[in-house]
């Protein structure tokens, strides 16, 4: 497959130091002569060299040359680390492109490292949110991918269906009964064996896309319950104005942060009151419950030093209707004289005392907010955070819990064989190796333009 010689800036677009400019493609070396007048490349080796803007220098520059196959796209590559400047790097492309090279399209690189059989497109993926991982939680299921332990699990049980299917069908071909029939047990023994791994895999994603994304947390309350104060201990400023004036929040405030190695994003909503007391506080109001309705924790934050009014148990009332999320009752103001709480079913919810001026309670409240990511996490540590990834795994789970049906109904051999077919298909395309050239186009469209 032949392929235009490209180029791009491999480095972030904040001003720094250093840049790293790409040049990837067929003519990679004779462009890189052209600009630094060097005719000798040893592969995998550095150069300190000069870089020439027609008979002027533009810059001085490590230049290191990659020679095809070993290379990260698989083609011959240069990187030039040049000095950070805008100017510098600008005219270093056009110079580039002058000399024959093209821009690079957004995850161009990548994709011809799939393409050229680099990496396979779990890897691809992989590597792209790893460039966008912004915790720990994130980095570690980027690198899954990554590092290939993904891809194995896939490989193998895309070579147990393989097998199992070739076992079939040859006896399907065989008319004359030559061969013993398969035990239906085996079979079942097989598929069932995939189905687990499928749906544990699958079992991850709820989680995985919590720790992708950001788990959504919302902090909810009466005016005056210390909504704001939690807040600002958990972020560990004053995000938030804090006043024992009752309705001081208006406006949700977001903030995001990280607790214990995942990603959170944190809103403070206005106090929710049967009686606003102007049309700011009620647009607050409906911004709070719009909030409450999109995350996916409530705090639902009490102040533990007075009874819980009638307001807060209908406001407890209608949280509870909310399906879908976690909610945990945070008792605040521990330090001080607390009184008995009186909400229905509260001993239903996980709780927790805190005190936002002692910081008692507050590692337990962040240990209770994040316990969902270790006790989801496979034995193996893989998880899937891909909507694309998902989609795939329920597809080949529906179609051999298909193949158990009609094997369990004692359907001939050719009608299950089918859905094994099928779910094997649906593994392929999770690696890459039947997907559309459509599709390809846009998964690498969302990686950045230099990788």
């Amino acid at each position: 497959m032949s392929f235009s010689t490209i180029c791009a800036v491999a480095t972030g677009g904040a001003n720094g130091a250093v840049s790293i400019i790409r040049l990837s493609g067929a003519r990679a070396r004779t462009i890189a002569c052209a600009v630094t007048h060097r005719e000798n490349w040893a592969p995998r080796h550095q150069y300190f060299c000069t870089l020439f803007d027609g008979e002027n220098i533009l810059d001085q520059s490590l230049v290191t040359y990659f020679q095809s196959p070993h290379s990260f796209t698989g083609e011959d590559v240069v990187e030039f680390a040049i000095h950070g400047s805008p100017y510098i790097k600008g005219r270093l492309l056009e110079i580039l492109c002058e000399q024959g090279a093209v821009p690079a399209q957004r995850g161009e690189f990548s994709q011809r490292a799939f393409l050229n059989g680099k990496m396979d497109l779990l890897q691809a993926q992989g590597l792209c949110d790893l460039i966008a991982s912004g915790n720990k939680a994130a980095h570690t299921i980027a690198m899954t991918s990554l590092d290939g332990k993904l891809s194995s699990r896939i490989a193998q049980m895309k070579k147990t269906l393989s097998e199992l299917l070739a076992q079939i069908e040859v006896r399907l071909d065989d008319v004359d009964e030559e061969m013993t029939p398969l035990s239906p047990a085996f079979i079942a023994e097989q598929l069932n064996s995939v189905l687990s791994h499928i749906q544990a895999l699958a079992a991850t994603f709820s989680v995985g896309r919590l720790i992708k994304e950001g788990l959504k947390i919302a902090i909810v309350g009466a005016p005056n319950s210390g909504k704001s104060s939690l807040l600002n201990t958990l972020v560990g400023f004053d995000r938030a104005i804090v006043s024992d004036q009752s309705g001081t929040t208006r406006d949700t405030v977001e903030e995001c942060l990280e607790i214990n190695g995942q990603k959170i994003i944190l809103t403070d909503t206005a106090g929710i009151r049967d009686h606003a007391l102007d049309p700011a506080e009620q647009e607050g109001m409906r911004r709070s419950k719009r909030a409450m309705a999109q995350a996916d924790v409530v705090l639902f934050v009490l102040d533990s030093t007075r009874p819980v009014s009638d307001e807060e148990k209908a406001l407890w009332q209608d949280i509870q209707s909310q399906t879908g999320k976690r909610i945990l009752l945070v008792h605040n103001k521990c330090d001080k004289p607390t009184t008995p709480c009186t909400l229905e079913n509260q001993n239903h919810f996980s709780k927790v005392a805190v005190s936002c001026k002692t910081g008692k309670g507050i590692q337990t409240l962040k240990d209770l907010l994040t316990q969902d990511v270790t006790q989801a996490q496979s034995a193996d540590g893989l998880m899937i955070s891909n909507l694309r990834h998902y989609e795939s795994l329920l597809r080949a789970q529906t179609e051999l819990e298909t193949a158990l049906l009609q094997l369990n109904k004692n359907a001939g051999g050719e009608i299950y064989a089918e859905h094994i077919r099928r779910a094997l298909t649906d593994l392929q395309d999770l690696m890459g190796e039947v997907t559309p050239d459509d599709v390809l186009g846009i998964i690498f469209s969302k990686f950045c333009m230099g990788k």
